[in-house]
């Protein structure tokens, strides 16, 4: 097995306020090992994107540790290459300027951070638009440039917090293939945010299923289906009882969601 890239460790999170103290991490523990694409799944509002802060160091853990590479980082900024729910591209920077956004931060050479933008841009079937706006691409246009933007940090681990939620079915698709084939061209290390079951089991290596708020791990997956991944595996029988099992158990956590959301309003 390769080394881990990423350990969360026992990592807890509770916000207090005046009224009431919220636990919305419990014991959370996984890993993600370098060249691996790990997907964590959980019914909506379960705190999947708080665990995200917490790699970010955007936010501090009541307990536990984030380690990568080896050193613990809980707490600090600058380790990890994000790319959220939305594009978030500056509509005053060009397409190429928005791509080489992370490089430029680091202080790397903008000559050679512009050649393989280009470079990367063609690749995605995008060559033709470096000089133009964020505005005059598609959502799903949008969504390859921050990709892009995503992958030439120069830090190697990725965290992609539901990055085609807001695309429509069939976009969604495209960049579902679109995603497998870069990735399996450079094998990233890649912690990938979906509530999607069918997605996270077409991408990922291995996939942890979190339960409702406070979240904690329910089961980690190891996916089954041999790689490169094609369509055709959405209709197999091992894929589609894989997929319901999940789906179950993601079905009994939302109910619990909702049966604690009721009593908090009662």
């Amino acid at each position: 097995m390769a080394s881990e890239q990423l350990a969360l460790r026992n990592i807890y999170k509770r916000f207090e306020s005046k009224r009431k103290a919220s636990q919305i991490l419990e014991d959370i523990s996984l890993t993600v090992h370098k060249g691996e694409f790990v997907s964590i799944i959980g019914p909506s509002g379960c705190g999947k994107s708080t665990l995200f802060h917490i790699i970010g160091g955007l936010i501090q853990p009541t307990e536990g540790q984030v380690i990568l590479e080896g050193k613990e980082v809980t707490g600090q900024k600058g380790h990890i290459s994000y790319m959220p729910q939305q594009p978030a591209l500056f509509p005053w920077r060009t397409i190429e300027d928005n791509v080489i956004l992370a490089r430029e931060i680091v202080g790397l050479p903008k000559q050679e951070a512009r050649r393989e933008a280009r470079a990367w841009l063609a690749k995605v079937g995008l060559s033709g638009y470096e000089q133009a706006y964020p505005h005059v691409l598609s959502g799903g246009m949008q969504q390859r440039v921050a990709f892009i933007r995503a992958l030439l940090s120069p830090k190697e681990l990725m965290c992609l917090d539901e990055p085609f939620s807001a695309l429509d079915a069939l976009t969604r698709a495209e960049m579902q293939r679109w995603l497998l084939d870069i990735w399996e061209e450079n094998q990233r290390s890649v912690l990938f945010i979906t509530h999607n079951i069918e997605e996270a089991l077409l991408l990922s290596d291995t996939v942890y299923l979190l339960s409702s708020k406070p979240a904690r791990v329910l089961r980690r997956i190891e996916i089954p289906f041999s790689r490169p991944r094609e369509e055709r595996l959405l209709s197999e029988p091992s894929f589609i009882q894989l997929r319901q099992e999940i789906y179950e158990r993601m079905k009994e956590e939302q109910h619990k969601m909702r049966e604690q959301a009721g009593s908090r309003s009662r």
